[in-house]
């Protein structure tokens, strides 16, 4: 059962690694940021092109993450404290709240900019989350079963 966990706690990780990789390829997108507050300052080739691939990432970014909390609260079904389930599932809902904001303008202005100054927000929460609740969860699955 020891491996098993071991297991969870390693996938666990690769899926932050690869969330993390998905902000910075997002971020990375636009070179204009610093120059320009919205999509509108960029020729219409440039914003096409930045658009596409911001959604793009945007999306696998949100589904990489929404499959990540669904197996982290499968892992906390078992051995794991309500109280730490149920605050931990709260954080996971903050983070899927921000994203859906970060949809919501993309869809309703295709602004790459703000989108990506979201993200920002997002890799923040993230690390904290992996900190305050994730560091956490790998203890208690650590733990030997009762």
């Amino acid at each position: 059962m020891l491996l098993i966990r071991e297991e969870a706690i390693e996938r666990m990780r690769r899926d932050h690694d690869g969330m993390i990789d998905l902000i910075r390829r997002i971020e990375s997108v636009c070179g204009q940021r610093s120059v320009v507050e919205n999509c509108s300052g960029c020729v219409s080739d440039r914003r096409e092109f930045c658009h596409s691939n911001v959604d793009q990432l945007v999306r696998a970014f949100v589904e990489a993450t929404l499959k990540h909390n669904m197996m982290e609260s499968l892992y906390m079904e078992d051995g794991v404290p309500e109280a730490h389930r149920r605050a931990h599932n709260r954080a996971h809902m903050v983070i899927a709240e921000q994203l859906k904001g970060i949809r919501v303008v993309l869809s309703a202005d295709g602004n790459c900019v703000q989108a990506i100054e979201g993200i920002d927000n997002v890799l923040h929460a993230l690390i904290a989350h992996f900190v305050d609740y994730d560091q956490q969860l790998e203890r208690y699955l650590l733990e030997p079963a009762s």
